[in-house]
């Protein structure tokens, strides 16, 4: 007898079976969930050095017990929680979507509740809402997915309405600017045509005070300045009548040497 249980088991090591298969799955998938657990405590009193290391040890067991059921929608599940309070997002998403593969509702809806989490973290209002929808379709009285459906549906709004609002206001802001623009424009115009103006205005200043110039000095009338021309004349042709009368000197031709 004890040599065939020998027997046995070395037939079983031989072929690669652990003869604690099940077991093994269970014990690790257990011992996971107990470190998850205590990391979750460890967060609440504020432990986050502690809290790290006990997601650690609850993600090392769970992929120590994926090995042996890969496909394991539970595990999925669990491997997506440690993932998510890691903050890997995309990851832990991953996970979420095999784990709603189960065949238990329930456990599907449980997914697709941290689907939407997931997703609102990640920035994703519109998936999350999907996924909370889904989850109610599944499980209608949850009342944690109808909050969370609520609160991102106002959420979603909020950051809608505060696109619109910038939109409006570059909006505004690029009417103004054209509208100064505009301005800017028409002032310009409006200088250049006054410069345009000014100049007839400015030459015919310069022509009336050329003919200021030219008008007798006040107390003198025309006849009397025209007598001061013609004597003025007259005075000019006497003294033109001495220069031929003088005797003109004859320059020295040569000279000394400079």
């Amino acid at each position: 007898m004890k040599r065939f249980c020998l027997f046995m088991v070395m037939t079983m090591i031989l072929l690669g079976t652990n003869p604690a298969f099940g077991d093994s799955f269970s014990s690790l998938n257990k011992k996971g969930n107990k470190a998850y657990k205590r990391g979750l405590e460890l967060l609440q009193k504020g432990e986050k050095n502690e809290f790290t290391e006990a997601l650690e040890q609850a993600l090392k067991s769970y992929k120590d017990a994926e090995i042996e059921k890969p496909e394991s929608p539970e595990l999925s599940y669990n491997l997506g929680n440690v993932l998510y309070q890691q903050e890997k997002y995309q990851d832990a998403l991953e996970r979420y979507f095999k784990a709603s593969g189960s065949e238990e509702l329930k456990h599907q809806a449980q997914a697709y509740y941290n689907l939407g989490n997931a997703f609102y973290r990640s920035g994703k209002y519109p998936e999350a809402i999907q996924a909370y929808q889904k989850c109610l379709e599944l499980t209608p009285e949850d009342e944690d997915a109808k909050y969370n459906l609520e609160f991102v549906r106002k959420k979603m709004k909020e950051l809608l309405d505060k696109e619109l609002q910038r939109q409006q206001n570059q909006k505004q802001q690029q009417q103004k600017s054209e509208q100064q623009e505009q301005q800017n424009q028409q002032q310009k115009q409006q200088q250049e045509q006054q410069n345009q103006s000014q100049q007839p205005e400015e030459q015919q200043r310069q022509q009336e005070q050329k003919r200021e110039q030219l008008k007798p000095k006040e107390g003198m009338t025309e006849e009397d300045a025209e007598r001061i021309l013609n004597a003025l004349k007259d005075d000019e042709r006497e003294m033109l009548k001495n220069m031929k009368r003088a005797p003109q000197r004859r320059e020295r031709r040569g000279g000394k040497d400079w």
